[in-house]
């Protein structure tokens, strides 16, 4: 792939695009199961809301998973307006704890690689990353972005895009990451999105 970024291919625009479709369609759809709940619990004897309040803590925490995939575009675009793909580089692993991992080679040291995970949180196992690579049907990725900071991950084609980032990258609690980076790449990192700390 020639692009310069992986914006710049139409193929991970459209794919970003039916991204964006699919998971503000989950919103809407949160909110027709909230509507659906209540309607069953004024229809519905007293008694019975011992049974229909463990329903509604499970799709409030639905919901929430749903609004954080949805706020995770701006992000996912940002980084593919920064870097270009990296075709067939990333190994894909699923760990114990049911997460997905996924491994990228260091962008100044080859040789070295670091591990990105997605998953893990109650609700996220039937996720395609997590479901897919469990099952052992996906076992390599491409991936756009630094994975000592952030990155965007899809299966080949570009496909199922998801951003994984490392917790010093986005957590205003940490310190962010600046050993064995260049200054460049640190500022590659900043303009995805990235917490890199000052110069």
């Amino acid at each position: 792939m020639d692009h310069e970024t992986a914006w710049a291919d139409p193929d991970t625009r459209r794919a970003w695009r039916r991204t964006a479709l699919f998971r503000c369609a989950a919103l809407p759809a949160s909110l027709l199961a909230f509507a659906a709940w209540l309607f069953a619990v004024v229809m519905t004897p007293a008694w019975l809301l011992v049974l229909w309040l463990p329903i509604l803590c499970v799709g409030l925490w639905y919901a929430l998973l749903a609004m954080a995939a949805l706020a995770s575009l701006a992000g996912t675009r940002r980084v593919l307006r920064v870097y270009p793909w990296q075709l067939d580089l990333t190994e894909v692993r699923s760990k114990k704890n049911g997460s997905t991992q996924f491994v990228v080679p260091d962008p100044e040291r080859p040789e070295k690689s670091v591990r990105l995970g997605y998953g893990g949180l109650i609700g996220t196992g039937r996720h395609f990353w997590v479901r897919t690579v469990q099952s052992g049907q996906v076992t390599a990725a491409w991936f756009a972005g630094d994975p000592r900071y952030l990155g965007v991950v899809a299966t080949p084609g570009p496909r199922h895009l998801v951003l994984v980032a490392q917790r010093e990258a986005t957590d205003s609690r940490m310190s962010p990451r600046k050993r064995g980076v260049s200054p460049e790449a640190r500022a590659r990192a900043r303009a995805a999105g990235a917490r890199v700390g000052g110069d």
